[in-house]
């Protein structure tokens, strides 16, 4: 049987995940505009018949999309565990 965790330790990874989550958006935002500049740079509409700027819009945010979904995650975990606690005592 597994060994549950403090819910503390979670609320403290969910706070950790969230601030690296917005440290990947103010990235992903300035690779953003250096792949915006250099591949579409004013012509957006002829630059919208490419799949590549798809890739361009959408790629320089997934990492900080999956650093959220893992905060959420943990913060979920902190709930419910809180909640556990709270009713036990």
């Amino acid at each position: 049987m597994a060994t549950e965790k403090n819910p503390q330790e979670y609320l403290i990874k969910a706070k950790l995940y969230r601030f690296t989550s917005i440290l990947f958006v103010i990235i992903g935002f300035f690779i953003f505009i250096g792949l915006y500049s250099k591949n579409i740079d004013g012509r957006l509409i002829e630059a919208l018949k490419d799949p590549k700027t798809i890739f361009i819009f959408i790629a320089p945010f997934l990492p900080a999309v999956l650093m959220n979904f893992v905060a959420d995650k943990a913060e979920k975990k902190f709930h419910t565990l809180s909640k556990k606690v709270a009713t036990q005592k």
